[in-house]
């Protein structure tokens, strides 16, 4: 994978305990902010709901994942409130 730089803007406390992490986990910076958008992208995409679940709630054959499911529902829920005016 190539590397980008990436600048960011953070207060000087944050930046004191990333150097403190880094040097306690004995990784950059850069690895432990890589590590930590890597560990909530996966949760964020990986999350699937379990086949009973699904058929409960009726979404049995959905490859979608419930963050994406609920995120329709609610759109779906205030479109039609929006129609009622």
């Amino acid at each position: 994978m190539s590397k980008t730089k990436l600048t960011l803007y953070i207060d000087k406390e944050v930046i004191d305990r990333a150097k403190s992490m880094s040097k306690i986990m004995g990784k950059s910076i850069s690895g432990l902010v890589t590590d930590y958008i890597n560990e909530q992208y996966s949760i964020s995409n990986d999350f699937k709901i379990s086949e009973k679940v699904s058929k409960w709630a009726g979404f049995a054959n959905s490859d979608k994942g419930y963050r994406q499911l609920r995120d329709e529902v609610i759109e779906d829920k205030l479109k039609r409130y929006e129609d009622t005016d």
